[in-house]
């Protein structure tokens, strides 16, 4: 594992994360270890409270079970279906064309789901 002592290291790294170049324990180790370089004080990446706060939330969106490639795990849920291969709840009020063709809304309820309904 080579060592990373800059800002746009551990970008990189974070992005390679976020494409799914770097898995199961390289992706844990990593993260593990830019976790560290936030917390101490020493400041081993000589980062500004600006890159820190864009460091945390790269951290966040790449690390945890889904954090890579997020949304075309959600097409596959969706893909053969007659409404449009997206979460309703995701594009709430929107019109979009199924995958049959005709177009739907994507309404709320009483209860603020939202379903996909055709037009």
């Amino acid at each position: 594992m080579p060592f990373v002592s800059t800002y746009n290291g551990a970008m990189q790294v974070l992005a390679s994360i976020g494409k799914g170049t770097c898995k199961d324990t390289c992706k844990s180790s990593w993260v593990r270890n830019f976790k560290y370089a936030l917390k101490t004080k020493t400041n081993p990446l000589k980062l500004t409270e600006k890159q820190r706060k864009t460091l945390t939330e790269k951290i966040k969106s790449v690390s945890g079970r889904n954090g890579v490639n997020n949304h075309s795990k959600t097409l596959k849920k969706y893909k053969d279906r007659p409404s449009p291969s997206s979460p309703a709840n995701q594009n709430c009020g929107k019109k979009m064309q199924g995958n049959d063709g005709n177009m739907y809304e994507s309404c709320a309820n009483k209860n603020g789901v939202c379903s996909w309904k055709k037009i």
